[in-house]
Formats: C-alpha cells, sequence, structure tokens
C-alpha cells in the first residue's frame, strides 16, 4: 500500500459560508455548471418550485455528465434559486446534499500530485480572505498521512509528480517569505534574488548545496537584520514601468465582469488618479506614483495591514496555493512574475482606494476577492498574465522587478 500526503493549511477547516452576509455573493454572474445527476433531481424534484426554476433555467451542455447543464442566471446576473433574503433555496429546502458539485465544494480547491494532495480556498470568497489574511496562525500548515487502495493507488500514479528538487526550491521560498522583515517587499526581493541565483548554476542543486544553502542563509540573515535588499533604482524608468503594468492589467483583467463590477471601478479609479496622457509627462508621473508609495506606507503602519503577519500570509498563500514552482522550474521566473505583479496591482488599488476613504479589513476583502475572480478562475490566466509580463519586460527580462520596490 502506497502512503499518501494530505496537506491542509490551518484557515481551511475554519471556513463557514456566511450566505447572505458576504460580502460578494458567489451566486451570481459566474457560470455554474451542473452535474447530470443535479440535474435530474432537480427537474424530477417534488419541490414544486424548485423544479419549475430547474426546467426554464437549466440550460443543457451535453458535455459529459460532470458537464451536463448550466444555470442560467437572471436580469440581475443572480442565481435564480436564490430566494428573496438572498438565501439558495436548493441547499434551504432540500438540503446540503442536493447541491450539486460545483455550488457544494466552492469555495474548496484540492490540487493533486503523485504524492500528496494539497486542500485549497479560492481567494474569490471574501470570507476565504477574511481567515487568509486576518488570523497569525492562518498559514500553518498541517499534514497527515494515510494508506491508498489498490485503485487509489491506480489514479494517483496518473497525476503530475513533482521532483525533490522542486520541493525543497518551495521550502526555501516559503522560509524566504514567512521571514520577518522590515517590509513584504524585502521578502519578494530576496526570493527573487535566490531564483536568480539558482538560475545561474541551472537548478543544479544537488551538485551546488551547500553554495545554495549558503546564499539563503546570508538572505535570511540580511532580512532580519534589516538590511534592505531593494537598490534605488531609475525612479522615471520603475514609474513608466509601473504605469505600464497597470495598463496591462486594465486590458487583461477589467475588461469584462464577472461577479461584480468592484475591481473594474477600482481600476478605473486607479488610471483617472494617474491621469490619462501624464504617462508622457515623467515628473507628474513620479509625483502621482510618489503619493501612492506614501499611501501604501501609511497603510502598512496604520491600517487593518498594520499586522506583519497579514500581507505575509497573503505571499504565503500564493505559493501554497500554486504549490511554487509546481512542477515546472523552467518557468519559474515567470510564476514569480506573476505573485509580484498580482501584489503589486492590490497594493496600487488600495493605495488610490485609501485617498477617498479608510481601508478596513471589508475593503480589503472585497478588493482581493474581486481581484481574485479574474486571477484564479480563469482556465487560461496563466497565459494572460504571461502575456502582460511579457509586455511589461519588453525591453529585457528583469522589468518586472520594478514592481516589487
Amino acid at each position: 500500500m502506497q502512503l499518501h500526503k494530505i496537506i491542509i493549511p490551518a484557515f481551511f477547516n475554519r471556513f463557514q459560508c456566511v450566505g447572505p452576509e458576504c460580502l460578494i455573493l458567489c451566486c451570481r454572474g459566474w457560470a455554474v455548471i451542473i452535474d447530470e445527476k443535479t440535474h435530474q433531481k432537480y427537474i424530477s424534484s417534488s419541490h414544486s418550485k424548485i423544479s419549475k426554476i430547474a426546467k426554464e433555467n437549466l440550460i443543457l451542455r451535453n458535455k459529459g455528465e460532470n458537464d451536463y447543464s448550466i444555470i442560467k442566471m437572471n436580469e440581475k446576473g443572480e442565481c435564480p434559486f436564490l430566494n428573496e433574503n438572498k438565501l439558495c433555496m436548493v441547499h434551504q429546502d432540500l438540503g446540503e446534499s442536493a447541491l450539486s458539485y460545483t455550488c457544494s465544494s466552492y469555495p474548496r480547491i484540492r490540487k493533486c500530485f503523485y504524492d500528496q494532495t494539497r486542500h485549497i480556498m479560492s481567494l474569490s470568497c471574501p470570507e476565504v480572505v477574511r481567515l487568509v489574511l486576518f488570523d497569525p496562525d492562518a498559514m500553518v500548515v498541517q499534514q497527515e498521512e494515510r494508506q491508498l487502495t489498490e485503485y487509489e493507488t491506480h489514479l494517483v500514479e496518473q497525476r503530475p509528480s513533482v521532483t525533490q528538487a522542486e520541493k525543497v526550491v518551495h521550502l526555501f521560498a516559503w522560509n524566504l517569505i514567512k521571514s520577518p522583515a522590515v517590509k513584504i517587499e524585502e521578502n519578494l526581493m530576496a526570493l527573487t534574488q535566490f531564483i536568480l541565483y539558482l538560475q545561474s548554476i541551472n537548478f543544479d542543486l544537488q551538485n551546488h548545496l551547500t553554495d545554495v544553502e549558503n546564499v539563503y542563509e546570508a538572505l535570511l540573515a540580511e532580512l532580519q537584520g534589516g538590511i534592505s535588499l531593494l537598490g534605488p533604482g531609475n525612479l522615471t524608468r520603475a514609474n513608466a514601468i509601473r504605469y505600464l503594468a497597470l495598463s496591462a492589467m486594465g486590458k487583461f483583467f477589467a475588461k469584462n465582469s464577472t461577479r461584480d463590477r468592484f475591481i473594474i471601478n477600482e481600476h478605473q479609479a486607479v488610471m483617472e488618479y494617474l491621469g490619462y496622457a501624464n504617462q508622457n509627462d515623467p515628473s507628474i508621473l513620479d509625483a502621482k506614483f510618489e503619493k501612492i508609495n506614501q499611501q501604501w506606507q501609511m497603510l502598512c503602519r496604520e491600517s487593518c495591514l498594520s499586522e506583519p503577519y497579514v500581507l505575509r500570509n497573503y505571499l504565503l498563500c500564493k505559493l501554497y496555493s500554486t504549490y511554487f514552482p509546481a512542477n515546472s522550474m523552467a518557468t519559474i521566473m515567470h510564476q514569480l512574475y506573476r505573485i509580484v505583479l498580482d501584489f503589486f496591482y492590490m497594493k496600487t488599488v488600495l493605495s488610490v482606494k485609501s485617498m477617498q476613504e479608510d481601508i478596513d479589513q471589508k475593503a480589503v476583502m472585497k478588493t482581493l476577492a474581486s481581484l481574485s475572480a479574474y486571477t484564479m478562475h480563469d482556465e487560461n490566466i496563466n497565459d494572460r498574465m504571461d502575456t502582460a509580463i511579457d509586455i511589461i519586460n519588453s525591453d529585457d527580462k528583469f522589468s518586472c522587478l520594478l514592481l516589487i520596490g
């Protein structure tokens, strides 16, 4: 019998749906896929209202038993099974067991590998954002082992495997982000420098393990000693890259609505603040980004983001969710850039928003959940983000690093 690891972060088991109190309902705007068994259950339900709604709003897809039909949203973009109190009548009247797999599992996600299954949750749920960011123990990872049956062993043999080197790099990356530092951006830069070193040795950890450990320990010492890894750089060039990054993000993520228009409206507010024509005047753009930086520093000191574990948990969740560098060392820089781009966009949106209102937990929850609806629920998201990264890095391979500081 094969032993299989089950990995669960602490926040996972603490989740409870808050229903109509949710800041952004998951029962609107999205494509909700219904499996064949659930489809037939709703159509033939003795609950006349549910049966009627199902017959009128379940659109056949016939793409297999797990992708049998899709729920047609009403004129408000909401699921027709929601009652006047924004509660799911299927759950309320038929019980949780009657829910489709899509509805019963969200926001839970499983990442399955040959030797382990990692349980995660989507940050597109505001309640998940709250649990991850605002609990100091949220990213404490628990692990258990269980024996697989012969049938299960056959199934896991078809899953992707992660090499020992990739597991070691994940552990190094995890500890570099987790380490105490003056600013979380320092942790991101330490991780970047570590990856660049690994690239210089072609990721040959086996023959360079002592040197790898020395580089890692030196970076940890600098982080913990308060030594800045963020160089001064070329401010005007950095701000031009930041403007380009925001434009690219707007093109690929804030163009079409999913559940809500929240992140679209926030993106528009950022671009209006910067001024569509001001990118041609470096002095104006520099002043605008300096104000954004001042706001961000204020948020890190005085808002709900001020506890050191908040932003650290956010980045740890990103590493955990992707099992960075997953099973592809060849794309590790692009994986890092996706995290950098996401973090830069989030902090810019919150900084501009803070110029008009106080940033509390609810504002952070809505911002990250709305953004994550794009970055965690689009099967083409990696290609989209890589396209944006290539635009930003058009002059060299490292322009995205200017987004960290």
